[in-house]
């Protein structure tokens, strides 16, 4: 009796169990994937290769270096910047200056007042280098007193110093025949004494800055 009730509560609740549970929820089938189309291969744009212009070699221009010079006046054209003597030697004519005190070339025109002008050239001294030898290739004679303007550049544009100096360049001794010429050397310079005579005996010419009372160190050639 009991084991019958107990298997009528059994079927019972079995059944009341199966009748609460709800449908069954059934999966959702997968949606069909849309189908594309497989892209076609279009064709890139073809480039089109433009030549690149030549370049024309162009010739520049040259660049000509423009010495530079001194335009500023040199120390040494100052109180003791002194004349010494002007002479001719063949067909070159030479003025000679003392204590320019220069270290370079410097470059003159000789104006003989007159409206002639000449150019001369200043290197140094090789034996005194505080002096210049200015020389000319043209023979100045028959003036005494020059013009000298001094520059720095051997084209004359840039002038630093200049005066008048007095000279012995008018005087004709060196035509003359028959003339007693002395050079001796006093303290490092040249001196001279020179005397010329004419046809009857006479003199003719006469100059002497030898400094007799100096210091004597021998004869020399002509000066310089």
């Amino acid at each position: 009796m009991n084991a019958r009730v107990y298997l009528l509560f059994a079927v019972t609740a079995i059944l009341a169990l199966s009748t609460c549970a709800g449908p069954k929820t059934q999966a959702p089938s997968e949606a069909p994937s849309p189908t594309l189309p497989l892209p076609t291969n279009t064709p890139l744009p073809t480039a089109t290769l433009t030549p690149a212009p030549t370049a024309t070699a162009t010739a520049l221009p040259t660049l000509t270096l423009t010495p530079t010079y001194t335009v500023t006046p040199f120390p040494g054209f100052g109180e003791r910047f002194k004349f010494y003597q002007a002479w001719t030697a063949g067909e070159t004519t030479y003025f000679y200056f003392m204590n320019a005190q220069v270290d370079q070339t410097v470059y003159a025109i000789a104006d003989d007042l007159e409206g002639n002008q000449y150019p001369l050239t200043c290197p140094r001294d090789e034996q005194y280098p505080n002096d210049i030898r200015c020389y000319s290739d043209t023979l100045f004679k028959g003036k005494t007193d020059y013009k000298l303007t001094f520059f720095s550049d051997p084209e004359r544009r840039y002038p630093f110093f200049e005066n008048v100096f007095t000279t012995r360049l008018n005087t004709r001794y060196l035509n003359y025949d028959n003339c007693e010429k002395e050079y001796r050397i006093y303290d490092g310079k040249c001196y001279s004494a020179i005397t010329c005579y004419g046809e009857n005996g006479e003199v003719v010419y006469s100059f002497d800055n030898i400094p007799y009372g100096g210091n004597f160190e021998g004869y020399s050639l002509p000066c310089p």
